[in-house]
């Protein structure tokens, strides 16, 4: 099917359907409107809390903003899809540039989740595995954690996904495989890093605060599973 028919069947969908942006820094939420036009709302951020909040109408494939202010260039972007994404693009970010701070931006691919990847089925997905772990059923607390991140890492903010891998790392630890949780927790970018002095200097301060929990834990978890 041409990309240019799946988007309008995204776009003609009874309901509000909400697109996720690839590493979980956004929404795309598409409503149904009248005369063929369509409502969207983007709510988006960036490093150092940052955000993008801003919506309006969709006509064909370019969308319009409310937020427009007289006088100055009006803020159009372009919903593209490719494959079972939907791409957005600002005609020109200049003219978009008041609906975002300066760390922050609303283009990017954004992906409706997969069923396994909702809000319900992740909240669900990490209590199965807290109740698993907590009963030392480790096999399976790992099993149930790997499987849906497997499926939903894409659609994960970094610092999420680190807490994720430290989280199998440390099951892996009581598992008896020290290498895999090394080999786990080096994918994290506390690992990377190799010190939380480096971490601090690299994060702008808000990120470093949000994230100051996650690195201690993984060079804790790096640290028992080298022994």
């Amino acid at each position: 099917m041409a990309p240019a028919i799946l988007l309008l069947l995204a776009l003609s969908a009874a309901q509000p359907v909400e697109y996720e942006r690839e590493g979980g820094s956004g929404t795309l939420t598409i409503s149904p409107g009248a005369n063929g036009v369509k409502k969207f709302g983007i709510s988006a951020f960036g490093a150092n809390a940052h955000s993008c909040e801003l919506g309006g109408t969709i006509k064909g494939n370019v969308g319009r903003v409310y937020e427009n202010e007289p006088g100055q260039p009006e803020c159009l972007i372009n919903f593209a899809q490719q494959g079972g994404a939907i791409e957005v693009t600002a005609q020109s970010m200049e003219a978009c540039s008041s609906m975002c701070g300066a760390r922050a931006t609303f283009e990017g691919k954004y992906l409706l989740p997969p069923p396994a990847c909702t809000p319900g089925a992740n909240k669900a997905a990490k209590a199965g595995f807290l109740e698993l772990y907590r009963a030392k059923q480790y096999q399976q607390a790992f099993d149930t954690l790997n499987n849906w991140f497997a499926q939903c890492a894409n659609l994960q903010h970094w610092m999420e996904a680190d807490r994720t891998r430290n989280d199998l790392a440390i099951t892996l630890y009581h598992m008896k495989q020290p290498s895999a949780c090394l080999a786990t927790l080096s994918r994290t970018y506390a690992a990377e890093m190799k010190s939380m002095k480096a971490v601090e200097a690299e994060l702008a301060p808000l990120d470093y605060e949000a994230y100051a929990s996650t690195a201690k834990a993984t060079f804790h978890n790096l640290k028992i599973c080298s022994k």
